[in-house]
């Protein structure tokens, strides 16, 4: 499969397609697609999602995809590392997006394709564009802040999303999953005392529920999660381990090494040359 790497924090491409060029790929950046008009089917990591215009897509680096278009699309691609958004540029922010990049890819895990809220979103997709475009194809501070108002918008369109959903077995695990990954760094709040006690279920009952929903444990949701976010720092972060392992609500760097090894067959250091050996 091919990948394709994207040398600069952030590229903003708009343009109409009536084919596409471009084989199955993915990328070493992430990418949000708003296609304002058109319709065909995305392919995205063995799903074929139908699409028309106005909608978006959110995708994490490791998503493979290509575009059968069917009527000739308007697309508008944002194509950003999590350097350029842990503050390239604008480091005032720098510590505080690692749980906004975070919300992000929770959003595009849960849904791919997004068609709530689009008509809101729209207009400020088009400033983006028309901000890149006026600064020479370079990034700016207007251009960073749209970006940070339109990941709110999206974030705010999901929670809608959410609590139109209603009180329905699904809503309730939904909010707990919420609850886990926005508080995935304090260790405390996630144990399975105060989940219960939170969403009013008992110890025991929650256990059975949330595997009935999730077809997993609760610890092992929990883990999984955490290992996606310091595989993530890893790949992708300049943070040192000490400074990785205090973000993620570890002890200290050891317990940090005894649970990464757990899953890999290395130490995180060793996980890190490789992984950015290979981009």
């Amino acid at each position: 499969m091919k990948r394709y790497i994207q040398h600069e924090y952030l590229k903003v491409s708009h343009f109409t397609a009536r084919e596409w060029e471009h084989p199955v790929h993915n990328h070493n950046h992430f990418e949000l697609i708003f296609i304002h008009k058109g319709s065909g089917t995305h392919c995205i990591s063995g799903m074929n999602i139908p699409y028309e215009g106005p909608c978006l897509f959110l995708l994490a680096p490791c998503d493979a995809h290509h575009f059968e278009i069917t009527v000739p699309t308007v697309f508008t691609f944002i194509k950003f590392t999590n350097v350029y958004l842990h503050g390239a540029g604008n480091m005032r922010l720098q510590q505080s997006w690692n749980q906004e990049l975070d919300q992000l890819l929770l959003q595009a895990r849960q849904k791919k394709m997004m068609k709530t809220g689009i008509q809101r979103m729209e207009p400020l997709i088009q400033l983006v564009a028309a901000e890149w475009k006026a600064a020479g194809q370079e990034s700016s501070d207007t251009v960073f802040f749209l970006l940070q108002a339109l990941f709110t918008m999206i974030k705010q369109v999901a929670d809608h999303e959410l609590l139109e959903a209603g009180p329905k077995s699904g809503a309730r695990v939904t909010h707990i999953l919420n609850y886990i990954h926005e508080h995935i760094h304090q260790a405390d709040d996630i144990q399975v005392e105060q989940l219960a006690e939170l969403f009013g279920f008992s110890k025991h009952y929650l256990g059975a529920f949330f595997k009935e929903q999730t077809g997993t444990t609760l610890r092992d949701y929990v883990n999984q999660y955490k290992l996606q976010l310091l595989e993530n720092r890893l790949h992708y972060s300049v943070f040192s381990l000490k400074e990785i392992s205090y973000e993620l609500g570890f002890n200290d760097q050891s317990h940090l090494n005894k649970f990464f090894r757990r899953y890999h067959d290395m130490s995180p250091s060793a996980y890190r040359e490789q992984v950015q050996g290979l981009a």
